[in-house]
């Protein structure tokens, strides 16, 4: 079973957990178990739609999508990019300033859950993240991996998706590997979806379902740092799928200083304040307890083949978008 990402045809649906929240011993039962807990409708549709509509205004004047207001579907009007190309931060640095995007990680329906799994105390890190999905834009879809080599710091690490839009199947949902989180940290190569690796799962892991449901707008998935996880295709012609995802952990645990600069690290945190209306959240994570660990390389290092191989993936998409022009009727001699 490779770490490649083949539209997986046999879903199972998710276990779903959004009963359980006044039972904490099962929720975190569910979580043990499956790797992952699938919570319909835990927030108010209304937080989740006003950073839709905050990113929406946004990404229709940046002549990156067109829509309708009132209605939760944004048309691209520009050719597909994919995480690292300059069009595409060109448009995330003014996403990524949106005050209510980041005031989302401490709503109170979520933290509630995070102190269930992981206890009073827990705090989301500031590195939060946007994820903008083309339509049938199969290259750059999210493949299967772990989050920890990419977080490093605590296992104990919690991630929360949440989509900003109801998100049927073909619109390209996060799915999950029950049961992954056991296989241990498992070895990288190179994709070219967000991040740039894909985990190269086991032959065990064959054994093990992929589940994944449709969401509607508040509905939330969470899942640990050792989950296997990835995003289905987007086949819904026309649509851009926009989502965001959020990290906890506990007080006292480890993490890397990544974790505490938002994305990408090429805004610093008074460009992403700015603009905001409160200033109750922010540099909230000065008051929180945490150790700060150096970043290890080698979780997120590729073997030589895989590089070769990742260098060769790079260049062909580059070339087939026209950015740069390779002959390969010319082999070298020597």
């Amino acid at each position: 079973m490779s770490g490649d990402l083949e539209q997986v045809t046999a879903l199972q649906p998710f276990t779903d957990s959004g009963g359980l929240l006044d039972q904490p011993d099962r929720l975190r039962e569910n979580l043990e178990r499956d790797g992952y807990l699938f919570l319909p409708g835990l927030l108010p549709p209304d937080a989740v739609t006003s950073v839709y509509n905050a990113f929406a205004n946004i990404l229709v004047k940046a002549g990156v999508a067109s829509g309708e207001d009132g209605k939760q579907q944004l048309k691209p009007v520009c050719r597909p990019f994919r995480e690292g190309d300059a069009d595409y931060f060109s448009v995330h640095d003014e996403l990524y300033k949106v005050e209510s995007f980041h005031a989302l990680a401490h709503h109170s329906d979520l933290l509630k859950v995070m102190e269930i799994i992981q206890g009073p105390g827990c705090f989301p890190h500031p590195l939060s993240i946007i994820r903008m999905v083309f339509p049938e834009h199969t290259p750059a879809t999210t493949p299967p991996h772990q989050d920890f080599p990419n977080n490093q710091g605590s296992t104990k690490l919690t991630a929360a998706w949440i989509p900003l839009m109801d998100c049927p199947a073909e619109l390209g949902p996060l799915r999950v590997l029950q049961g992954s989180h056991r296989l241990g940290v498992l070895p990288l190569q190179y994709h070219l979806g967000p991040g740039n690796r894909a985990a190269k799962l086991p032959e065990s892991a064959s054994t093990l379902e992929w589940h994944c449901s449709d969401f509607a707008v508040g509905d939330v998935l969470l899942f640990g740092a050792m989950t296997v996880h990835a995003a289905c295709h987007n086949l819904k012609p026309s649509c851009l799928r926009l989502s965001v995802d959020f990290r906890y952990q506990p007080e006292g645990e480890p993490l890397t200083p990544i974790c505490l600069a938002p994305h990408f690290e090429r805004l610093g945190w008074e460009d992403v304040y700015r603009d905001w209306s409160n200033d109750h959240l922010k540099y909230y994570w000065r008051e929180k307890d945490y150790t700060t660990v150096e970043w290890d390389d080698s979780l997120h290092a590729l073997s030589s083949e895989d590089a070769a191989e990742g260098l060769r993936m790079a260049l062909e998409y580059a070339a087939h978008r026209g950015e740069v022009t390779i002959d390969l009727s010319k082999k070298r001699t020597s």
